[in-house]
């Protein structure tokens, strides 16, 4: 049974597993041959992220954006730790705010396409919203324009206008993490 429209999936908590699900369901659509745009919002190819590469094995029906600044850290004491060291925030809060919108303005571009693709999935737009970096109105307007495209957001915390839009939302709650006994991410598993 074909949709007719897109469904929204929602990946969120503050669980590990947020960003490999929806690379999980990207993977599952690429290998079906349908086209899938991916736009990050805080991970930046200055980091060596694995699913960068995923377009060199997806040259054609894969496109990725990766349209952050990094991570976003309004306390000097915050500490993040991404590819084995402690990821600091070098961006100005207006840089972040620039490019969450510019990730919004992708994302818009891509629904309109006389030919969108598949899945468009916007990886931590909901940690943008939580971040004020984007308003919760803003990422209901884009799916309201999805047509037949699927969307899979991802983020901790998601506002609860999101929540009723989505089809399906699931929760990645932490139970227990390495990084809690001083364990880095590690290479593969984590990024």
């Amino acid at each position: 049974m074909k949709a007719k429209k897109g469904l929204v999936y929602v990946f969120e908590g503050n669980g590990k597993g947020k960003t490999s699900a929806a690379l999980g369901v990207a993977v599952r659509m690429l290998l079906i041959s349908k086209k899938v745009v991916w736009i990050s919002w805080f991970k930046s190819l200055k980091w060596p992220v694995a699913e960068s590469h995923l377009s060199e094995v997806f040259p054609t029906a894969l496109k990725m954006y990766w349209a952050g600044e990094g991570f976003y850290i309004k306390k000097a004491k915050e500490k993040n730790l991404v590819a084995g060291a402690v990821a600091r925030d070098t961006a100005r809060p207006r840089d972040h705010r620039l490019a969450a919108i510019n990730g919004l303005k992708i994302g818009r571009q891509t629904l309109k396409l006389k030919n969108p693709p598949d899945l468009l999935i916007l990886d931590e737009i909901v940690k943008a919203v939580n971040e004020k970096l984007l308003s919760e109105k803003q990422v209901l307007d884009l799916i309201k324009t999805r047509g037949k495209t699927h969307l899979v957001l991802t983020g901790h915390d998601c506002p609860s206008g999101i929540l009723k839009a989505a089809d399906l939302v699931t929760k990645m709650e932490k139970i227990k993490h390495p990084y809690d006994s001083g364990q880095l991410a590690l290479r593969g598993l984590d990024y």
